[in-house]
C-alpha cells in the first residue's frame, strides 16, 4: 500500500515539475513574441504603422508607449520595462545613457523634423511670408501653443526659434505650454489658441489647421529622432532593429512627412 502511494505521490511530483516546465517555457516563447517600444508622441502614428506591418510580416506584437521625451526618459530612469527607445531629444537619449539604461552602441539617428506655424483651418487668410517676422507677435491674438519648454522637444525648438528672432519681449506671457508635441497640434484643432508652433510631420496630417509659414532648418538645433535598444538583447530585438533599416519602414517615415535617414 505505502509503495502505490510514494509511487503516486512520484508521479504526481512529475506531472508538477513537468507543468511547471511547460508553462514556464511556454511564458518565455509568449514574452519574446512581445516587444516594447516607448516612443516620443510626435511619431506616435509612424510607430504604430510600423508596429501593424511588424506583425504581419513577423507575428510579433510592438506594445507601444507614447508619451513626451522627457516623460519617457524618467519612466525609464524609474525602472519601466522596455526594449526599445524613441525620442525627439539627443539631450533625453544622452540622459539615459548616462545612466546605462539603454545599449549605448545601439544609439543611433533615425530622422529629422521641423518647425511650422500652424492656425486653425477656420483661418482661410492668413499666410507670412519672410517679412512677416519682424512683426510675427502682432499676426495673431491671444496664447501661441508650443510644447513645454521645460521637458518637450518641440517646445525647446520652438523657444529657440523664438530667441532667434528677438520675440521673446512680444509673446512674453503669452504661450499655452504643452504636456507633448500631440497636445499642441490638439490645442489649435481645437481653437483654444489662434496660432501653434508644432512639428511639420503632425501638421501634415491634420485636416482641422493650416500650415501657414515652415521655419528654416537653421532656426533652430537640428530637430533629429535618435532610437536605442535596452540593456537586455535577444534574437526578437535584433530583428526589430534590423527591421526598422528596411525599405518599407523608410517608406513611412517618409510618407509621415519626415526626412528618414
Amino acid at each position: 500500500m505505502s509503495r502505490i502511494v510514494l509511487r503516486n505521490s512520484y508521479q504526481l511530483f512529475c506531472f508538477i515539475v513537468l507543468s511547471f516546465l511547460l508553462f514556464s517555457c511556454s511564458a518565455k516563447q509568449k514574452k519574446e513574441k512581445v516587444l516594447t517600444v516607448y516612443t516620443a508622441a510626435s511619431v506616435s502614428k509612424v510607430m504604430q504603422q510600423i508596429a501593424t506591418d511588424f506583425e504581419k510580416d513577423t507575428g510579433i506584437v510592438l506594445r507601444i508607449n507614447v508619451a513626451s521625451s522627457g516623460t519617457l526618459a524618467r519612466q525609464i530612469e524609474a525602472g519601466a520595462n522596455f526594449d526599445y527607445f524613441i525620442s525627439a531629444s539627443r539631450e533625453w537619449m544622452a540622459y539615459v545613457d548616462s545612466l546605462s539604461l539603454v545599449d549605448r552602441g545601439s544609439i543611433s539617428t533615425m530622422a529629422n523634423n521641423r518647425i511650422v506655424a500652424v492656425v486653425p483651418v477656420s483661418n482661410t487668410d492668413l499666410m507670412i511670408g519672410d517679412s512677416d517676422l519682424s512683426h510675427f507677435s502682432s499676426l495673431f491674438k491671444g496664447r501661441l501653443a508650443i510644447g513645454d519648454p521645460s521637458y518637450v522637444p518641440v517646445g525647446k525648438y520652438a523657444q529657440q526659434i523664438i530667441q532667434k528672432y528677438k520675440w521673446e519681449a512680444d509673446l512674453k506671457n503669452r504661450y499655452l505650454p504643452a504636456k507633448d508635441a500631440r497636445d499642441a497640434l490638439f490645442m489649435v484643432e481645437m481653437g483654444e489658441v489662434e496660432m501653434g508652433m508644432v512639428y511639420y510631420s503632425d501638421a501634415l496630417q491634420s485636416k482641422k489647421l493650416r500650415i501657414v509659414y515652415k521655419f528654416p532648418i537653421q532656426a533652430s538645433a537640428p530637430i533629429r529622432y535618435y532610437g536605442a535598444t535596452g540593456k537586455k538583447q535577444n534574437k526578437t530585438l535584433t530583428l526589430f532593429v534590423n527591421y526598422m533599416q528596411s525599405e518599407k519602414v523608410h517608406q513611412i517615415w517618409v510618407k509621415n512627412g519626415f526626412n528618414h535617414n
